[in-house]
């Protein structure tokens, strides 16, 4: 794996590469990249930004494929769904339901490792709006390079 110096180098591209890898499933050491970018010189808000906008597309993916699998697509795994959304009938429904009301706002916790990646794969299956969705994950994954950034700063 590269090293977030090596990645550094890279700039801001770089950043918005890594951010929207680590936004998805890959586990890609983002905040490691955004520190080193901001310890080379370049300005804390833009690469608060890019990080966030890269971040905010890989999660996107996970959104889409979350929907795209719970109407049925991806062959086995979307019959698996369909199985077992009917097996688990009323709880099943429970669930949904407790995630289509704090769907939404439980997205700001998306930051989180795993289970981020978790929050937004079922904002998708339940079917949360895509506004909502982009409001809520840009306002949690925003939070926590913000907060990578500032303690960047403060080592600085």
């Amino acid at each position: 794996m590269v090293d977030a110096a090596t990645m550094a180098t890279w700039g801001l591209p770089g950043l918005f590469l890594i951010a929207m890898l680590a936004g998805s499933v890959v586990p890609v050491p983002s905040e490691a990249l955004l520190a080193a970018i901001i310890y080379g010189g370049i300005s804390p808000g833009r690469a608060i930004l890019v990080a966030t906008l890269g971040n905010v597309l890989g999660a996107l993916s996970l959104y889409w494929l979350g929907k795209w699998v719970s109407n049925g697509g991806g062959g086995r795994l979307g019959a698996w769904m369909i199985r077992r959304r009917a097996r688990e009938g009323p709880r099943m429904a429970r669930a949904e339901q407790r995630l289509r009301t704090w769907g939404a706002p439980a997205l700001i916790l998306s930051w989180m490792p795993v289970v981020g990646d978790v929050f937004v794969l079922g904002a998708g299956v339940v079917g949360v709006r895509p506004v909502p969705f982009l409001i809520f994950t840009t306002m949690g994954k925003g939070l926590r390079y913000g907060l990578v950034a500032a303690s960047a700063l403060a080592a600085l």
